[in-house]
C-alpha cells in the first residue's frame, strides 16, 4: 500500500515521540549476568504479572509504530539439509572414519578498528563498542566426518562470534549448494562459540540510538540496509572464509581412527541459575590419521560462557577469549583444535584454580584457557568410537513474545529466518531447526540453536515448591528422549542464534529484566524445542 507524505511524516514524528522511552528500556536490556532471585510471596508475583501486562503490550504497540523489515506472510523452507535419509545400527561393511580439517582467521585483510565495527556481547544503548585493540585472532574452525557408509559427509563449522543467525548459516550452505552435491554433503553445522569480546556476528550488539533513527527510514524508504552491529563487509567475508574452509577441511579428508575420552573439569565452572545443572565434562572426540605424518584433529566440546575478558559492555580490546589459549595448548600437542560450546545458558568460568591476584583479567583468562587445554591434553582411558554416523535436522517454529525481540527483528538488528503469524499478520514466528546426531555405538548429539538450560537436556528440572511461578512443568528431557543406551552430548547455539531456552515454569516477569529473560525470544522456545526434538528422534 502506498504511503503519503503526510503519513510518512505522522509516523516520524510517533517514532520521535517514543524514542526516549524505547532507549530507556534499551539501556535496562542490556545483558548483565545477575544472582538468581528469590521467590517471591503469591500477592507480589501478581504485581509483578499485572505490570507485566501493561508493559509488555505497551513496548509491542510501540514497536509496530517503527516501519519493519520485509518479513513473509508463510514461511517457505530454503537451504535447509535435513541429513540423512537412513539411520543404521550397525557400521556398514567396511566402515573406517575419514576426518578432515581447516582454519582460518576471520579478520585477515579486514580493518575493524576503523570504528565502523563492533564488539559483541552487549547491547550498546548510551556509547558505541567499537574495538581499539587486538589482543589475539577470531577464527572459524571446521571439521568434515564420514563413516565410509556412503551415506554421506557431515560438517561442523564453528566461529568465534557471539552468534550466528539462521539467515546467515543458510547464505553459507548457498554458497555450497554446488559443491555439497559433489562431495554428497548431507549436513552442514555452523555454530558460535559466543564470545563476548570479538567482532559483532549477531547484530543485536550495534549502537541503539542510531538503529531506532535511522532503520525506520531505511525500512520506509528502502535507501539503504537497516542498521546493525554487524559490518556489511565483515560478514561478507566471514560467509567467504567459512565457505573457502569447508570446502578445504571437505577436500582435505583422509581415512584414521576416532577416539572419544573426556575429563571432569567441575572446578573451572561456575552455575549461576537453578537447578544448578551442568555436564561437568570436556569431551575429546580424538581423530587419528593412518598416515603418520598427518596431524590429529580433536573436536572438544564443554559447557562455559567465553566471557573470561568480561560479560560485555565494557572491554574495547578483540580476543578470541579462553578457547584461543586452549587451542595453543592442543596445537603445541601436536593437534587441530575444534570446540563447540555445549549446554551453557547461565553457566560461566570459574577461574579459581588458575587466579592469580597479581595478574590482570586477561593474564588470568589466558592461565585458564591453558589449563583447559593440558586437562584435554591428559584425558586418559579413551574409547575407540565405532565408524557409525547418523545425522538428522528438523525445522519448526517459536512464536515470539518477548517485545523487545519482536522490536530487533522490525528494525532489523536481529536476522533470524521469521513469517508473520496471527489473524492480522501481527506476530511473528522464529523459524529455525534442531539436529539429532548418533556417532558410535554410545554417544549421541543434540544440535540445538540456542543457549538452553542444561536440565531440558539431562533432567533435573525445578519442580513447584522451587520455581518462579510455583507450579510444575511436565516434560521428557532429551536424554530420556535418546534412551539409556546413549550418553547425550549437547552441541548449542549451532545453526541458529534463538536466545535462551529457558524451562517455562522458571520465567519470571519481563519488568524484572533478568538477563536470561531479556534475550529468551519466547516462553515456548523450550516446548516447542523438546516436542521438536522428539519428533525428530521418533522418525528415525
Amino acid at each position: 500500500m502506498k504511503t503519503t507524505k503526510k503519513g510518512v511524516v505522522s509516523r516520524i514524528l510517533c517514532l520521535l515521540l517514543s524514542l526516549s522511552l524505547l532507549v530507556g528500556l534499551g539501556s535496562a536490556a542490556i545483558p548483565v549476568a545477575a544472582a538468581p532471585l528469590p521467590k517471591v510471596d503469591n500477592f507480589t508475583y501478581f504485581l509483578y504479572d499485572l505490570a507485566d501486562f501493561v508493559v509488555k503490550p505497551l513496548i509491542r504497540a510501540i514497536s509496530m509504530l517503527f516501519p519493519s523489515v520485509d518479513v513473509p506472510r508463510c514461511y517457505e523452507s530454503e537451504n535447509f539439509l535435513p541429513g540423512m535419509d537412513t539411520f543404521l545400527d550397525t557400521p556398514a561393511a567396511g566402515a573406517k572414519w575419514s576426518l578432515g580439517y581447516a582454519s582460518a582467521s576471520l579478520l585477515a585483510g579486514q580493518n575493524v578498528l576503523d570504528g565502523k565495527h563492533y564488539l559483541g556481547g552487549g547491547l550498546a544503548a548510551l556509547e558505541r563498542r567499537n574495538p581499539e585493540a587486538i589482543l589475539d585472532d577470531q577464527r572459524v574452525r571446521v571439521t568434515a566426518l564420514n563413516d565410509g557408509s556412503g551415506r554421506g559427509t557431515v560438517v561442523f563449522a564453528a566461529i568465534d562470534g557471539f552468534g550466528v543467525t539462521s539467515a546467515d548459516v543458510r547464505t553459507i550452505r548457498e554458497m555450497l549448494i554446488s559443491f555439497a552435491k559433489e562431495k554428497k554433503i548431507v549436513s552442514i553445522n555452523v555454530s558460535a562459540l559466543h564470545q563476548h569480546s570479538v567482532i559483532d556476528t549477531l547484530g543485536m550488539n550495534g549502537f541503539l540510538p542510531e538503529a531506532l533513527f535511522l532503520n525506520p527510514i531505511a525500512n520506509l524508504t528502502g535507501l539503504f540496509a537497516p542498521f546493525s552491529g554487524k559490518n556489511p563487509e565483515f560478514m561478507e567475508n566471514l560467509h567467504n572464509v567459512v565457505a573457502d574452509s569447508v570446502k578445504k577441511a571437505v577436500n582435505g579428508m583422509e581415512p584414521g581412527t576416532l577416539r572419544y575420552g573426556k575429563v571432569n573439569i567441575r572446578e573451572y565452572i561456575n552455575t549461576k541459575r537453578p537447578p544448578y545443572v551442568l555436564d561437568p565434562n570436556l569431551h575429546r572426540f580424538r581423530f587419528d590419521p593412518d598416515n603418520a605424518s598427518s596431524k590429529e584433529t580433536w573436536l572438544i566440546n564443554l559447557a562455559i560462557h567465553c566471557v573470561g575478558y568480561g560479560s560485555g559492555g565494557d572491554g574495547r580490546e578483540l580476543t578470541g577469549d579462553y578457547p584461543y589459549y586452549m587451542e595453543q595448548v592442543i596445537n603445541k600437542a601436536g593437534a587441530n583444535f575444534q570446540l563447540i560450546q555445549g549446554a551453557q545458558m547461565a553457566i560461566s568460568l570459574d577461574t579459581t584454580p588458575v587466579r592469580d591476584e597479581n595478574k590482570n583479567g586477561f593474564e588470568n583468562m589466558q592461565a585458564y584457557g591453558r589449563a583447559l587445554g593440558k586437562k584435554a591434553v591428559d584425558i586418559t582411558g579413551e574409547t575407540t568410537v565405532a565408524p557409525l554416523l547418523n545425522i538428522a535436522h528438523k525445522e519448526y517454529s517459536i512464536p515470539i513474545d518477548n517485545p523487545l525481540h519482536m522490536l530487533f527483528f522490525r528494525l532489523g538488528m536481529i536476522t533470524s529466518t521469521a513469517s508473520k503469524s496471527g489473524c492480522f499478520g501481527l506476530g511473528m514466528n522464529l523459524w529455525t531447526e534442531v539436529g539429532y546426531m548418533e556417532i558410535g555405538n554410545d554417544l549421541a548429539v543434540t544440535i540445538v540453536p540456542s543457549e538452553i538450560d542444561p536440565a531440558l537436556a539431562f533432567g533435573g528440572g525445578l519442580k513447584a515448591a522451587d520455581a518462579w511461578t510455583s507450579k510444575d512443568w511436565a516434560f521428557t528431557p532429551m536424554q530420556d528422549t535418546v534412551g539409556t543406551s546413549r550418553k547425550l552430548i549437547v552441541f548449542g547455539l549451532t545453526n541458529d542464534q534463538a536466545g535462551y531456552t529457558i524451562m517455562p515454569n522458571d520465567i519470571h516477569q519481563f519488568i524484572l529484566f533478568q538477563n536470561e529473560e531479556i534475550n529468551a525470544a519466547s516462553k515456548e522456545a523450550a516446548p516447542n524445542l523438546l516436542k521438536a526434538f522428539a519428533d525428530l528422534v521418533k522418525s528415525k
